[in-house]
This record gives structure tokens, sequence and C-alpha cells, in this order.
């Protein structure tokens, strides 16, 4: 049974996130809010919990995930960052968008593209999250929260906690927000694309 933590949206409570991040430390599967959606999360070299993830979502191994980081220096580590790819995540992050970029040798091999050796990257603007991050000192595997066989990520708090209160180890739950979803850029083709637009603006991005 997960423990669930009601947070205040903008100004989270301390003891809340932490006791959170110490259930990701200890291998755990959380689920926190962004500025797009609810997302389950767990840390980079968590196989089992990455295992459960894949059994919720009913997810090939190949799925791709996001590297969900708290600043642009924690992405550089895991994501090649040429001069052209700093400078839009420069100005677009943190934010609704999520970046494909060419992983580092730090990115598992199970987490990346099979073919092109990618990672999707985010940093969010969200304050539950930020803080989480802030609190965990490194980043974290992401994917939207929903179940096998449901096309709409889970958003009603009552919901997620009934649908997901026996399958995760930790729920950090804030007041009904308008969600959506993050603009997915691919940097690491040539030219760079568009692969879905959501909430960011892709004005700005040169592409």
């Amino acid at each position: 049974m997960a423990t669930v933590w009601r947070v205040h949206s903008r100004d989270p409570q301390q003891r809340s996130i932490k006791q959170a991040a110490e259930v990701l430390a200890g291998g755990g599967l959380v689920v926190c809010p962004t500025e797009c959606s609810y997302v389950l999360l767990h840390g980079l070299n968590e196989k089992e919990a990455h295992e459960r993830v894949l059994g919720i979502r009913d997810l090939p191994k190949e799925h791709l995930f996001t590297l969900l980081c708290n600043n642009l220096g924690e992405l550089a580590k895991y994501a090649q960052l040429g001069t052209v790819e700093h400078r839009i995540l420069r100005k677009h992050c943190p934010g609704p968008y999520t970046f494909v970029l060419q992983a580092t040798r730090l990115i598992p091999k199970r987490l990346s593209g099979p073919k092109r050796k990618t990672i999707g990257v985010r940093i969010s603007d969200h304050p539950v999250c930020r803080a989480l991050l802030a609190e965990i000192g490194e980043p974290v595997i992401t994917t939207t929260a929903r179940v096998a066989g449901e096309a709409e990520p889970l958003a009603d708090p009552n919901e997620i906690e009934q649908t997901l209160g026996q399958l995760v180890d930790g729920i950090l739950l804030i007041e009904d927000e308008n969600f959506g979803e993050t603009t997915i850029v691919d940097l690491a083709s040539r030219p760079a694309t568009v692969i879905r637009h959501g909430n960011g603006t892709i004005e700005g991005l040169g592409i």
C-alpha cells in the first residue's frame, strides 16, 4: 500500500518531500506531479522499479523513457549537449518540454534507444517536482502516470490513489490542476524535428 502525501502545489511541505525522496532512495516507485501531468518515477539504476512500471503500463522494453533532471548542469552529464543544443535548452528549460538527445555512457542501455542511443530529457518547472529532485540530488526516470488500456493520463487525485495505491510505493498529490502534454523535440536528428506539439511553444526553437 502506497504512502500518500497531499501537499501544497506551490509550496510543498518539506517533510513530505523528504519522505518521498527516502522511498525513491530505497528503490521505490513514486507518483509525482509535473506541470503537464502526473508521472511515475524511479531511480536511474532501479531495475526492479523499472520492471514494475513496464507492468503497470503494459509497455514494451524498448519504450523510450524520460530522464527528469533538476538543472542543466546535471542534465549535461547524461545527454550530449553541443552549442546549439545548450542554447535551446538554456532558453526553454525549465518548462513543458522533452528534448531527445544523444545519451552519454551514464545512461543504462536498457533506457536508451536501441539503434540511436538517445534519451528524452526534461527539466520540470513544477514546485513539487523540483523540490523532490533537489532533495534526491540526482535525476530520475519517468513516464506519464497511466495504466494499461487507458488512453488518458491519470489526473484526478482520488482516482490516482485508488488506481495506483496498490501498485506504487508513494504518491505525492496536489489539488486538481489543469494539465496537458510536453512538447517533444528531437534534437538528435538532423534536421531537428518536433515530434509532438504540447504546452511548450515552438517559437524560438529555430526549427
